[in-house]
């Protein structure tokens, strides 16, 4: 960081600046209401192992698909989000998930210190750039649980392999940048291996891999990501290597590739640590391959400029582009071969960009700081009282966007509330409370992930959790919401309610609306109708 020669007492400016990072983020996170598609069936499974004591193995939400195995990789994530439940509420997960992305993001941008030292082009470049591009991903569900596990992977190689920068002429590695003690790979404050860390089996801060594997791998599927890290940083740390052993000798403190092999050896016995061993990786390869995923959900769909997520993802690319290509500096090898392979990734799959963006941060924050060199003199640092004035307004902002505040200040729906406008509240208040419920409801799909958790006697025809239902049936959802051979489907499936969006299933809505006499409107609103069957 750009501390001044002799630091003023009281807040700084870059203080200033390293809150604002940190709580902007959360703030985002704040203002986003949770959508209903994961976040309740999530919820209600960690209700059912809490009741239970066990993790369950067989569906018992749905009716169509009832009794049939279902492995429930996200058990901890499920655990921890209800056990905040039953603690502090909804309000209590949605401010755990602002504090926890904003720890995620904080140690990303002290990474970016780590390798820069430039503490303000590092806030704005995260601000404006990896902020925007990986926001969309920021949705309360056990993938955010594993963010900052991914992030941590990252800081931890990148800290073992520090010393490659100094032989490619990178970012400097000051007294400001974060070190590299405790956290940086086991280097002295000048950047010099102490020879106790590379003589080492393993590394004490590589352990951590493997640690936090076993808690990965029951947290969410994205676990296999820390192994391709681990993966992509020994196959470019080999190539690197093998290339620059040609011109010149190595230098005596690089440390060795077997401690890397090591610790990707033991991350990947750390995966076995889970209740269904092997069956883990069985699950993740069964995911990727089910064609209903890949068919009919939009974020495992691939990139593309025609939404606001996809032009901002697109925008961060282009700039990348830039900064690779036309900064003085040359980029680091490894960090291009990691980026590029998370790219691909990425392309393929919009909830893939998250990691991508996080990947691709540092190196482009490192390619940045070579078009503006430092100063002479310290940075400008500004005045205490201003300072603190600046704080305190972005934390009252903070302060404001709280759920257990937001909701009392008159804001729109679609703002004020804690929930997506698209949450069935009120409908199931409705449902629940007939005497005569649907034994076989049909309804939109984020709307079963809220019934399983609002009104557990009511099971649903299926919800988000895509691959335990055939592609033919959510083939079958599609044209039913789209009121093709509506006739047909409603025989086939049994079914004798319906409760429908008014926006995603328009036409079965005028289907149902046109025959009064087979199907009597019971509720509506402005959003959803509900429809019982006559016989």
């Amino acid at each position: 960081m750009n501390f001044p020669a002799k630091r003023s007492a009281g807040m700084t400016l870059d203080h200033v600046w390293i809150f604002a990072a940190l709580a902007f983020i959360a703030l985002r996170s704040l203002l986003t209401p949770i959508p209903p598609n994961d976040f309740w069936w999530h919820m209600a499974t960690g209700r059912l192992i809490v009741a239970s004591g066990q993790i369950p193995t067989v569906d018992s939400f749905s009716y169509t698909r009832a009794g049939e195995p279902f492995y429930n990789q996200s058990w901890l994530g499920q655990l921890l989000m209800y056990e905040l439940y039953q603690f502090g509420g909804v309000a209590l997960v949605i401010v755990a998930q602002a504090v926890l992305l904003a720890g995620t993001y904080g140690l990303l941008l002290r990474l970016c210190l780590r390798r820069t030292d430039r503490l303000r082009l590092s806030v704005a470049f995260l601000l404006m750039a990896t902020m925007p591009a990986s926001f969309d991903n920021w949705i309360v569900r056990p993938q955010t649980y594993a963010l900052p596990l991914f992030v941590a992977y990252l800081y931890v190689l990148d800290g073992w392999a520090g010393g490659r920068r100094q032989e490619a002429g990178g970012g400097g590695q000051g007294a400001g940048g974060g070190g590299q003690g405790a956290g940086g790979g086991g280097q002295e404050a000048g950047g010099r291996r102490t020879g106790k860390s590379v003589s080492a089996l393993l590394p004490y801060q590589l352990w951590i891999l493997p640690a936090l594997g076993v808690i990965w791998v029951n947290l969410h599927g994205s676990f296999v990501l820390g192994g391709a890290l681990i993966g992509l940083t020994f196959v470019g740390e080999g190539l690197r290597r093998f290339v620059a052993d040609r011109h010149t000798p190595p230098p005596p403190d690089r440390p060795p590739l077997r401690q890397l092999f090591l610790a990707g050896a033991l991350t990947g016995v750390a995966w076995l640590i889970n209740p269904g061993g092997f069956q883990v990786l069985g699950y993740v390869r069964n995911l990727l391959g089910s064609s209903a995923v890949t068919q009919l959900v939009t974020e495992w769909a691939p990139q593309t400029v025609r939404g606001v997520g996809g032009a901002i993802f697109f925008s961060f690319v282009i700039i990348g582009v830039v900064l690779l290509s036309y900064a003085p500096r040359r980029p680091d090898p490894v960090g291009m071969l990691v980026a590029g392979a998370f790219f691909w990734l990425a392309l393929g799959a919009v909830r893939n960009n998250i990691w991508f963006i996080a990947v691709a941060t540092p190196l482009l924050v490192d390619q940045l700081t070579s078009w503006f060199p430092r100063g002479k003199g310290p940075s400008f640092q500004g005045a205490m009282p201003i300072n603190a004035a600046l704080a305190g307004v972005i934390g009252l902002l903070l302060l404001l966007a709280l759920p257990w505040v937001k909701p009392t200040l008159g804001l729109p729906p679609e703002v004020g509330s804690i929930f997506s406008p698209d949450t069935p509240i009120a409908a199931v208040d409705f449902l629940k409370a007939e005497s005569q419920r649907p034994a076989r409801l049909f309804h939109e799909m984020g709307y079963g992930s809220y019934l399983i958790w609002a009104d557990p006697r009511q099971k649903v025809w299926a919800d988000p959790r895509i691959e335990l239902y055939p592609l033919e049936q959510w083939l079958d959802y599609q044209r039913l919401s789209g009121g093709i051979r509506a006739d047909e489907l409603l025989v086939k499936y049994d079914i004798d309610g319906l409760l429908l969006s008014n926006k995603n299933q328009e036409s079965l809505v005028e289907y149902a609306q046109a025959r009064p006499q087979v199907w009597e409107q019971r509720y509506a609103d402005e959003g959803m109708t509900y429809f019982v069957h006559t016989r």
